[in-house]
């Protein structure tokens, strides 16, 4: 049987004591060589490339995204586990096979991108490089990226309080491991003592790395903003502390420090290889760096021991030992500065460490693969990494370079096994297989061996190749990639004529940037940028066991071989209904399949023919099992059943695979086409550009070398005129253009199962063209294909124009970098265009995109229009669109101005780095009485609450009715001498001369103030609920500079006298929210924990955006509650007892802001502001209840927490006592003014409004509508009690609410004990009670 031998080095980077760790789990990403084979994990392609791989579960996290990868993990209970990673901060455990949620976690609240100013990231960027996980503790560890509030300066957010945590979690209960988060901000390079770690600039995107007790992570930058020096960090994760660290940019050429906010200022050089892991051989850490600075290497050579201090644009290896982390060797390309200067980043991709036990040769035991966004392919000696400029004329001392010219993100993937391949995506082009093969001295060359036939998504995203097998079986290999627009796509991972064939896959959407298929046992796990996380798989049971693969070993064309499988049926099978082969070749009789009905636990057999007796040797092209050459040979043999238990597949699949020979000399010549690319003439010189070739002999006797000869006609052409091939001093010609070296003589014999890798040269002799040539090989022996097809095309380089369009339909200078959007309306919008073009004579491609990506001046199609490694052909343009939309805001409010930039660069030498500068202003309309500069004198101060206890915020009414508009408002109350003017209710102006206080101050974002004016539908005149829209006069009243205690003088005046006074200031919230220190007799506490899978309050009393402190210690104290805590900005949530897991934390865990007041403190993400009750305020009552069937008893008690049996009419509340239940008015309201409508009103929240208000009496109707008014108009009177309750299916149109009236005495801020009602309504139709009313309360 062959079997490959499986190199998994794993062994010396985990500790030897395991609780639990099954062979098919995942727990980093990939393998820790990065080398993207994993044969562990039962993926067999007879079923994966069947009906009987399917989608098993999905799970959508909207407003999420996964870029760090699932991990899978079998814990000690034994089943399968997916732990998932959100830049939200959020992680989670699922069952691995249905998905179900175990465990959920908010770990820190999330960094925002909109601090940054870098779009690659959408939204929030929270945990991004993969995490690793310990199966010696159970413990997962993470990078998180957050805040401290007030760290660095003053506030919650932004990026000078951006930091980095290092978590720990326990896989089990998601729990923190003890001494855990570290905050790593603040630790210094042991390289460079004066470079300090800032998190706020930072980005953790590489997935992590576990070498014994230590985890190591590395950082770069965002969109090559502020000081991306990298870092690799490295945390002893026994003692829980960051033992190392270590700077790729350091030295006295570099700065140790600099502006945080200056763009490369203190270092370049980040890592960011697309997600993946610093790979590693288990004693050395190797990486790849991106763009950097101040160049050490400035065109004199340096070996790879030199200790260069500059590392950008680099692989790099790093000694780990016991101490700190130090440069071992490193190579860095010979033309690194154009690299920097082209933004061609070589750190677009990362490292892989091939298996040592094949990818080997003369002179080199260990090969690395590395290739960015230039689309050189380095073929590196991991042992001597080349150093600069160490090859033949100050090139590369590298084993080899694949010059594609085509962009890679994610670096390659490789498959030990048939030979040994690697593979490549370029962004746009298909993924290529590169075999391995060896020169006339054995020394290690690949040579292009195959492609896909489909090509990869055309813009930045795609995935990283990853290959399975079925527990290293050959023929059962699996390429895998991820793709942004395709989704997850599948391939047969060893080339048949040059194509991979693909296996049709279950759709998915559009995977996330960069990704890998994480696989578990027998399945795998994807997301797509929309957050939804997708499981495929086996969907069904099978009804047989059968042995699988068939493997037939060794066939020789011209014979044939038998072999028996051995199949169990699994349950009772009525009967087998026959088998089909994929390959006509593999040959299995229906008769030799038992006949009739099987029971459960039957075992039979039947043989099974691979037939080579008939088998041609031709090229059969495109055919889908043409038997061109021999090698490994693989398809599936499918079973029919019917069965006789449901629930079980149809079909059975099983892989048949062996290896075909020739006893004869057989010739390959590969690739079928030897594709130089395009080649740049500069100033006519002539240019040359390598690639590779392979001539074989895959018989079993040696194939004699008879001659060469090319032609540049057709082949098909009978008159094709031939030229005989000559060596010039061992360079062969092989057609105009064309040359090869290490051709084997004339005469000479190739081993059988030799291959001999020929490297061959395209110089540009005769200028710019296109050039083609057939090279043919004659011998001795038997071929499918005898030649290989050469081209290459010459051409002059690209050349780059950038113009901005000045939106009358034509461009601004070349040369102009500022857009200009102008002066737009709230509500409006303007756009221009940036245009580049390509006026050279050969691909432009865009190196560097860095979109403007604020809500309000965006660009409209980021990572489409203008994406990194976007190419425009010759003579074309492409553009990309920023759009300017001012959102909708009151009018009067100051203009603004705003900025933001487009970075852009190519690969013309020339072009350079452009940045674009982008601007435009909000000009707000004016409105009302204007100053002596035309502007209004009256401007916006802010939405406020018209609830406080002591009146009206602003005291002289003006009922306007339909005539109603701010504009009209403001008039009035300047001409009777106010400074302060506000709309509510839609018809009513108010004015006064206090500024309102900022506790009655709304943020913008509840969007409070939505009434459209009577007069104006385009203005808002207050809100729902009783806010009111205030402005003031400018020339009166200076909003103070954002202080709630800041004093500031208000100029009042009226027709006949003048007075200033002091007050508090209003306008916006404080510097900084507070905590509520007591409310309503509770006091804080502080900031408590959350339980683990519990509440540590049981009772969620409400959750709102209207959420105060006020009004959360209010509804506790109604019910009598001890305890009570606000969480996630709008949850109020209650208990009596506080358990003992529930403890003080540190308060900046509580760090989210009121909904319904911006400047109180609600918690946090799983903290909760703890308050416990120390005084009863009014809140004792009378109430009968009927305690049984005969009896009643009638007590005094104070806030049971137990409710009455049914609904009852709450007496009196808050100062309110119980009218009765009224009719509505026809036509009118009995009462005029709405003060609330929510699915969360009660009685008490009702009148509490009312009581802030002032008013007379208050009404409630259709469950959740508050009503208030000072009169209680004739027409309103009072109905029966029973038209005023629950729902028994009758219908009435005619609408009834329920009377309070307010008495004239102490005003009650507490809820009374009964069970209140609630009215369910539909359409305006009063849905009548039920029968279970209690009436035993007094009205």
């Amino acid at each position: 049987m062959a079997v490959l031998r499986l190199v998994i080095l794993t062994a010396f980077l985990l500790p030897i004591s395991v609780h639990s760790l099954a062979s098919t789990d995942s727990i980093a990403a990939a393998d820790p060589p990065q080398s993207g084979y994993l044969p562990n994990h039962n993926m067999d392609p007879s079923i994966v490339d069947s009906s009987q791989f399917g989608q098993l579960w999905k799970n959508p996290y909207p407003g999420e995204q996964f870029y760090a990868q699932p991990l899978v993990y079998t814990p000690a209970s034994g089943t399968q586990i997916v732990f998932l990673a959100s830049t939200k901060n959020w992680i989670r455990t699922l069952n691995a096979k249905t998905g179900a949620l175990i465990n959920a976690r908010q770990v820190a609240t999330p960094f925002l991108q909109s601090d940054i100013g870098c779009t690659d990231i959408p939204n929030y960027i929270g945990i991004v490089g993969t995490p690793v996980l310990d199966p010696a503790t159970d413990t997962v560890y993470f990078f998180a990226k957050s805040y401290i509030p007030n760290y660095r300066a003053a506030g919650n957010t932004g990026l000078i309080n951006g930091v980095y945590y290092f978590y720990g979690v326990n896989i089990n209960t998601l729990a923190n491991a003890p001494g855990y988060p570290i905050l790593v901000d603040g630790t210094t390079a042991d390289n460079a003592p004066g470079k300090h770690f800032f998190g706020g600039v930072t980005l953790q995107r590489p997935a992590l790395t576990h070498i014994g007790n230590i985890v190591y992570g590395a950082f770069g930058g965002h969109c090559d903003l502020f000081n991306y020096t990298g870092i690799v960090m490295g945390i002893d994760i026994t003692a829980a502390k960051v033992v190392t660290s270590f700077a790729t940019e350091s030295g006295p050429l570099v700065p140790n420090i600099g502006p945080y906010n200056v763009n490369g200022a203190g270092g370049q050089g980040g890592i960011w290889m697309c997600g993946m892991g610093l790979a590693t051989d288990g004693a050395r850490l190797f990486f790849v760096t991106g763009n950097g600075g101040y160049h050490e290497n400035d065109g004199t050579p340096a070996t790879g021991q030199s200790g260069c201090h500059t590392l950008g644009e680099a692989v790099v290896n790093l000694a780990t030992n016991a101490g700190p982390l130090k440069l071992t060797d490193y190579f860095q390309p010979y033309d690194y500065e154009g690299m920097d200067g082209g933004d061609r980043d070589f750190g677009s991709g990362g490292i892989n460490l091939l298996d040592p036990t094949v990818f080997k040769g003369t002179g080199v035991s260990r090969i690395g693969i590395a290739v960015g966004k230039a689309g050189k392919i380095y073929i590196l000696n991991a042992d001597n990494l080349g150093g600069y400029k160490l090859g033949p004329g100050q090139t590369d001392l590298v084993i080899q370079t694949i010059d594609t010219a085509l962009p890679v993100f994610g670096g390659s993937g490789s498959y030990p096994g048939e030979g040994g391949y690697f593979y490549s995506t370029p962004v746009g082009y298909p993924t290529y297989a590169y075999k391995l093969g060896f020169d006339g001295s054995g020394k290690p060359q690949f040579t292009q061996a195959g492609k896909t036939n489909e090509a990869s998504a055309g813009r930045v995203g795609v995935g990283i190749p990853t290959i399975t097998t079925l527990n290293g079986q050959a023929g059962t290999a699996i390429l895998w990639m991820a793709d942004p627009d395709a989704g997850l796509r599948a391939w047969y991972a060893v080339p048949n004529n040059g194509v991979l064939k693909t296996i049709k896959l279950p759709q998915v959407n559009g995977l996330n940037k960069f990704q890998r298929p994480v696989f578990g046992d027998t399945r795998l796990y994807v997301s797509d940028a929309t957050g939804t996380v997708y499981c495929l798989g086996s969907p069904v049971s099978l009804p047989l066991n059968c042995s699988s693969p068939v493997d037939f070993g060794q066939v020789a064309l011209g014979s044939k071989k038998t072999l028996t499988v051995t199949c169990k049926a699994n349950i009772a099978i009525t009967k087998l209904n026959g088998a089909t082969t994929g390959d006509p070749n593999f040959q299995v009789s229906n008769s030799s399949l038992p006949q009739g009905a099987l029971a459960a636990g039957t075992t039979f057999t039947f043989p099974v023919t691979w037939d080579l007796t008939a088998v041609t040797v031709s090229n059969q092209g495109s055919a889908s099992y043409g038997n061109t050459q021999p090698g490994v040979k693989s398809t599936a043999l499918t079973l029919f059943t019917t069965n006789a238990v449901a629930g079980y597949s149809t079909l059975f699949p099983l892989s048949l695979t062996g290896t075909e020979v020739s006893s004869t000399p057989y010739l390959t010549v590969s690739p079928v086409e030897t594709d130089f690319g395009g080649v740049v003439v500069v100033n006519g010189q002539q240019t040359s550009v390598g690639s590779d070739f392979v001539i074989g002999n895959a018989g079993q006797s040696p194939l004699t070398i008879l001659g060469y000869a090319w032609t540049t006609d057709n082949t098909d052409d009978p008159n094709a005129v031939y030229h005989n091939s000559t060596n010039n001093g061992g360079t062969w010609g092989l057609g105009p253009g064309f040359t090869a070296t290490g051709l084997p003589a004339i005469g000479s014999q190739i081993a059988p199962n030799q291959q001999i890798t020929i490297p061959a040269t395209f110089t540009t002799v005769n200028g710019v063209g296109t050039y083609t040539s057939y090279f043919f090989v004659y011998s001795n022996g038997q071929y499918a294909n005898d030649y290989t097809f050469l081209s290459g095309s010459a051409s002059t380089g690209p050349i780059a124009t950038l113009r901005i369009s000045n939106g009358e339909g034509g461009y601004l200078p070349v040369g102009t970098l500022l857009m200009d959007l102008g002066s737009v309306a709230p509500g409006g919008q303007s756009s221009r265009q940036i245009q580049i073009c390509n006026t050279g004579g050969s691909v432009l491609t865009v190196t560097k995109s860095k979109p403007p990506g604020q809500p309000q001046l965006h660009a409209t199609a980021p990572g489409i229009d203008l994406h990194e490694s976007q190419q425009i052909p010759v003579g074309q343009c492409a553009l990309g669109t920023v759009a300017f939309t001012p959102a909708v805001e009151p009018p009067n409010v100051p203009s603004q101005t705003l900025t933001d930039t487009w970075t852009l660069n190519t690969d013309d030498p020339n072009f350079g780095v452009h940045v674009v500068q982008i601007t435009g202003t909000i000009v707000d309309r004016q409105i009302g009485p204007t100053g002596g500069n035309g502007q209004a004198r009256y401007q916006y101060l802010g939405c406020y609450s018209d609830s406080s206890p002591n009146g009206r915020l602003l005291p002289q009414l003006y009922n306007n009715g339909n005539a109603n508009e701010n504009g009209k408002c403001q008039t009035q109350c300047l001409a009777a001498g106010y400074t302060f003017a506000g709309t509510e209710y839609q018809v009513e102006c108010w004015c006064g001369n206090t500024p309102p206080p900022s506790t009655y101050f709304t943020s913008p974002t509840l969007n409070d103030c939505s009434f459209a004016c009577p007069a104006d539908g385009s203005q808002a005149c207050g809100g729902n609920g009783g806010f009111i829209s205030i402005y003031y006069d400018t020339t009166k009243y200076t909003p103070p500079g954002g202080s709630s205690s800041s004093s500031s003088t208000v100029s009042t005046s009226t027709s006949s006298s003048t007075t200033s006074s002091t007050s508090t200031s209003p306008t916006s919230k404080p510097t900084g929210p507070i905590d509520v220190p007591s409310a309503n007799g509770y006091t804080l506490l502080g900031c408590y924990n959350e339980l683990q899978g519990a509440r540590a309050l049981p009772n969620l009393l409400l959750a709102a955006d209207t959420m105060t402190v006020e009004i959360c210690t209010n509804l506790a104290a109604a019910k009598g509650y001890k305890y009570t805590g606000i969480e996630y900005s709008r949850e109020c949530w209650a208990g009596n007892t506080l358990p003992a897991g529930s403890t003080s934390m540190a308060e900046t865990n509580c760090n989210l802001v009121c909904k319904g007041n911006v400047s109180e403190y609600c918690g946090g993400s799983n903290f909760l502001n703890m308050y416990q009750q120390t005084s009863v305020v009014s809140s004792t009552s009378t109430l009968s209840t009927s305690s049984t069937s005969s009896s009643t008893t009638s007590s005094t008690s104070t806030s049971p927490t137990a409710s009455p049996t049914g609904p009852v009419d709450v007496p009196s509340a808050n100062g309110y006592t119980l009218l009765g239940c009224y009719n509505e008015l026809q036509g009118a309201r009995a009462l005029p003014n709405l003060l609330l409508a929510s699915d969360t009103m009660t009685v008490e929240i009702c009148t509490n409004l009312a009581a802030g208000k002032g008013y007379k009496y208050t009404g409630i109707e259709y469950s959740r509508e508050c009503w208030a008014g000072n009169t209680l108009p004739a027409g309103s009177t009072s109905k029966a009690e029973t038209n005023c309750n629950m729902a028994d299916g009758q219908f009435d149109k005619t609408r009834w609410i329920e009377f309070l009236e307010c008495i004239p005495a102490n005003i009650c801020f507490t809820e009374l004990n009964e069970h209140y009602s609630h009215f369910d309504f539909d359409f305006n139709n009063f849905i009548k009670r039920s029968s279970n009313r209690s009436n035993t309360v007094p009205w």
